[in-house]
């Protein structure tokens, strides 16, 4: 079975701004998540949300077979430097591009003075390649 969020995950980290804007000072790790940013990790620095908006579903069939699947998903990019935080959603584009994801309206771009973060998520979809179905 294949994971989209890991794909993209993987993706991500291969584009050297992305991988320079959220490695941890000690190299240790990536501030990019999926689902869930923990509230005990570094948010005083720029990080990635990956999440779906919706499961993941079958859009062309044949055969009485599903041969290909449709993904909805959301990366937010919350940083306290809003220059790094749209260098990196520039790169996410990039990146999501070459998988064949295109952004949808809507989402936010938006400065919490609560957090002192500001906010910017983008929402895209994309279906995979045709008999690419084991999601």
């Amino acid at each position: 079975m294949k994971d989209m969020l890991r794909i993209i995950y993987d993706e991500l980290l291969k584009n050297q701004t992305i991988k320079q804007l959220t490695a941890n000072d000690d190299g240790s790790d990536y501030r990019i998540k999926l689902y869930d940013y923990p509230e005990t990790a570094d948010h005083s620095q720029l990080f990635i949300l990956l999440q779906y908006l919706e499961p993941p579903r079958p859009v062309i069939g044949g055969s009485d077979q599903e041969l290909a699947q449709e993904f909805t998903l959301q990366i937010d990019v919350q940083s306290p430097d809003r220059i790094e935080l749209k260098l990196a959603q520039f790169e996410i584009r990039k990146v999501m591009r070459t998988l064949n994801f295109a952004q949808l309206s809507g989402g936010l771009d938006e400065y919490f003075p609560e957090t002192k973060r500001y906010v910017d998520a983008r929402r895209y979809r994309g279906t995979s390649k045709i008999y690419d179905n084991q999601y």
